[in-house]
Parts: C-alpha cells; sequence; structure tokens
C-alpha cells in the first residue's frame, strides 16, 4: 500500500506521492504524458531507451517512450482527458514536433476530444498529417504509403506544416466523409496526395461505431459503463 507522505522533508520525497504509478519515458523538461486506460487482449508493449517491457493499465508514458499494441486494443488518455483508441498493431509515441512536443501515433487510431474543456491543441499522425484536437477523428493505415481519414458529426480540418513552420490545409472533411491520402518521400508540400474524398456508406459507419465506440472492445465492464453519465 502507498504510504500518504504530509510534508515534504528533502527533495528525495518529490514524486514520491505518485509511487502508485509506473512511469516510463522521459519527464525531465516537464513533458505532458498519456497515462494507459484499458488494454483488451494480449502483446502490447512499451520500449523507452532500447528497452521493452510489457504494457500495463496504468502506467503513465512520457517523451520517447513507444507504445505498440501488437494484437492488443489499448486505450490511453492524455493530461487533457482526450481519449486515443489504438486498434491492432498500432502505436504511439510523444515526441518533439515541429510544434513542440505532440502525440504522435500510426496504424489504426480513433481520438476522442475532451467534454470537459475546448482545447486548442494538435496531433498528429505520423506518416500524414495534423487534425485538431476539438473534433472525433478515426485514422486506419491502408498500406505504408495510403492513410484514410473519417469524420464523425463534425467537419475537420487536415493540415501539415512545411520545412518553415508554416501550416497549410490538405483537404476539409464534411461531417461523415472519408477521404483517402497517398504519402511520398520528398519536399513536404508535395509528400500528400489526396486519392479520394466522398461520403462515408452507411455500413462503413455502422463498423466504425461497433469497431471504436462499442465500450465492451476497450475494457469497459456494464458497471462502469452504467456508472457514466456518458461514455466517450
Amino acid at each position: 500500500m502507498t504510504k500518504i507522505l504530509v510534508l515534504y522533508h528533502s527533495v528525495r520525497d518529490i514524486g514520491k506521492h505518485e509511487s502508485c504509478y509506473k512511469k516510463i519515458g522521459d519527464f525531465s523538461d516537464g513533458s505532458f504524458a498519456v497515462i494507459v486506460r484499458s488494454i483488451s487482449g494480449k502483446g502490447a508493449t512499451v520500449s523507452f531507451n532500447d528497452k521493452e517491457i510489457p504494457l500495463e493499465e496504468g502506467m503513465i508514458l512520457g517523451k520517447n517512450a513507444i507504445l505498440s499494441t501488437n494484437s492488443s486494443l489499448v486505450e490511453v488518455s492524455d493530461s487533457d482527458e482526450n481519449i486515443y483508441r489504438l486498434w491492432n498493431d498500432s502505436q504511439l509515441c510523444i515526441e518533439m514536433t515541429v510544434k513542440g512536443l505532440t502525440i504522435v501515433y500510426f496504424g489504426k487510431v480513433h481520438y476522442e476530444p475532451s467534454n470537459l474543456v475546448k482545447i486548442a491543441a494538435h496531433h498528429k499522425y505520423r506518416t500524414s498529417c495534423w487534425t485538431s484536437k476539438s473534433t472525433t477523428i478515426t485514422i486506419e493505415a491502408l498500406a505504408p504509403d495510403l492513410d484514410i481519414y473519417y469524420s464523425y458529426d463534425s467537419p475537420i480540418e487536415v493540415f501539415e506544416y512545411d520545412e518553415c513552420g508554416k501550416r497549410f490545409s490538405l483537404f476539409t472533411l464534411d461531417a461523415f466523409q472519408y477521404c483517402i491520402v497517398q504519402y511520398k518521400d520528398g519536399k513536404i508540400k508535395s509528400r500528400y496526395s489526396v486519392i479520394e474524398q466522398n461520403e462515408i456508406s452507411e455500413s462503413d459507419i455502422r463498423r466504425l461505431y461497433e469497431t471504436y465506440k462499442m465500450p465492451f472492445n476497450w475494457g469497459y465492464s456494464v458497471a462502469e459503463i452504467n456508472s457514466k453519465e456518458k461514455f466517450i
């Protein structure tokens, strides 16, 4: 059982009140973190400084800790309670980017914004582009150089930054649309090609909700779901 500390006696006491958490990653610069909320299935790992260990629920991951789901489904939340749901064979890492420390991910990832506050920040898909933290989105890798973006009930802009840090728009999705984007090496403004953009079919909307919105996929019991005012 964790001992509750009342007073700091020295700098060695700093952080002891959170000794119940296993922290993996670089926290030296005060970077934000993510916490592992649920794991469904086996095989998920986290690697840091070339050391790989099994991922556990309740772990706090800092900068440069690489989460790999492998055959598991993993849900994490950031310090603003934004939710990231990672399907099989997906990854997530907090990286130093052109816009500072940012959550970067790859594979099949569903993002749900916090319902507590409005966030004026962004997150990034590793081979593609940036999106706002204020809107729900699902991104799936179709191939190493091909990604598909799905919007839900709100429009969303997908954008990138050039070599000088200047933002430019790639495309905008209206509600319940998808866009397939191809990636290639080269100058940033010529890396991406929009292959197809259209309305999401009814069957795909059903698949997205059943895959990424269904709470039982993400480690929630009936009691936990009933205790929530709104399941995200």
